[in-house]
């Protein structure tokens, strides 16, 4: 069984893809997998950790409004991709391609839905968000399969040939790892104060850091409560830890980067971040109270929108610009750490909007188009 995942970029688009990766080869042991990213992507960076996914890094570049000289680049660029595309699916020829959106997607998911036609592949798209991907909707109408996170995004997909929603996978861990003295030690957090998970996505959020920052005098002054900061960005971690050691603050543990973000997701009481999908996912399959923060330039401004439909449940709350404007990140955190009551709330209503089961949906999705040409 040969296997094709293109995108990712971001981590929103790559740890779904990981986690599908993972479910498929539990279920078939024997299977060859490639990952075509870009070199600039999370993917590079995580996958040598993976050595039984080759990862293939081609040319991919999204297209700027009002700019035709960049426009004029990226279509190189994107010829260029589409040619190491072909040229991969050639040798690979692969069974099944996945495609999880990011532009590294475009051409081997679209190439390979081509050759559908006539060859024995079958192509599957997911999308993580809200609102669709550029990427993504431009490939909807031509793949076997479009696989949705959330039921509201079947409006970005007209024309596709057939659509299932099967909530967003994420990694195991996050299901099977429970708060535990040993987990706290682990993160140099104290297991008897209320923790508060802060973090910006895959490639962090100096915002959200600065706003910890600005309010740091408050936080200190709340002997109950420690904040585990993860920054994203490991150069600055020292750099942070050393202003909060001569400002005499211990209860903000400041880390770069972590991996096992389940263990960080078993200790917090609140969780506060950007509003990605996959972040999303987390939460409510999770069942975690927390604090979204869209950012607010995100393609399309799909970050509110992914966040306004756990807001209209009442799962989480949301601090767009305008409220940390007028209140502070910090101080709206605080209101919500203190609320017991509403964490209480918050948390029941994400975890009924989670989809704990989304990877085993997507692996029997995939397995019946499977099926079609490896019987």
């Amino acid at each position: 069984m040969r296997i094709l995942v293109a995108g990712g970029g971001t981590g929103g688009h790559f740890y779904p893809a990981l986690a599908i990766c993972e479910g498929l080869k539990r279920q078939h042991p024997d299977a060859r997998f490639v990952y075509v990213g870009t070199k600039g992507g999370i993917e590079a960076r995580v996958l040598p950790d993976y050595p039984w996914i080759r990862f293939r890094a081609i040319s991919a570049s999204g297209l700027w409004r009002k700019r035709p000289l960049k426009n004029a680049m990226a279509a190189v660029r994107l010829l260029l991709g589409a040619l190491q595309s072909l040229g991969l699916l050639l040798a690979f020829r692969p069974h099944l391609v996945i495609g999880v959106g990011g532009y590294a997607s475009f051409a081997p998911v679209l190439l390979s839905a081509w050759a559908g036609r006539w060859l024995p592949v079958r192509t599957v798209i997911h999308e993580q968000n809200v609102i669709g991907g550029r990427a993504n909707r431009w490939l909807s109408r031509f793949v076997d399969l479009v696989m949705l996170s959330f039921e509201q995004s079947e409006r970005s997909f007209p024309k596709a040939r057939r659509l299932v929603v099967t909530g967003n996978p994420i990694r195991e861990e996050f299901l099977h790892v429970q708060r535990s003295p040993e987990v706290y030690r682990a993160f140099g957090l104290d297991p008897n104060r209320r923790t508060i998970l802060v973090f910006g996505g895959s490639n962090g959020a100096t915002e959200i850091t600065e706003q910890i920052l600005y309010g740091m005098d408050e936080i200190a002054g709340n002997p109950h409560l420690q904040i585990l900061l993860i920054t994203g960005n490991p150069e600055s971690e020292r750099a942070l830890r050393s202003r909060l050691a001569s400002s005499g603050i211990e209860n903000i543990v400041v880390h770069g980067y972590v991996h096992q973000m389940g263990a960080a997701f078993a200790v917090a009481d609140l969780v506060v971040c950007r509003a990605g999908a996959t972040s999303l996912a987390e939460i409510t399959s999770c069942g975690k109270a927390s604090v979204l923060v869209p950012w607010k330039d995100s393609a399309d401004d799909h970050q509110r929108k992914n966040a306004e439909v756990l807001r209209e449940e009442c799962a989480c709350t949301v601090a767009d610009e305008q409220v940390i404007v007028r209140h502070g990140l910090v101080n709206v955190m605080l209101g919500q750490i203190g609320d017991e009551l509403g964490l209480q709330r918050l948390a029941h209503n994400a975890k009924r909007l989670g989809h704990r089961r989304a990877d085993a949906l997507i692996l029997g999705e995939i397995g019946s188009l499977m099926r079609e040409v490896c019987p």
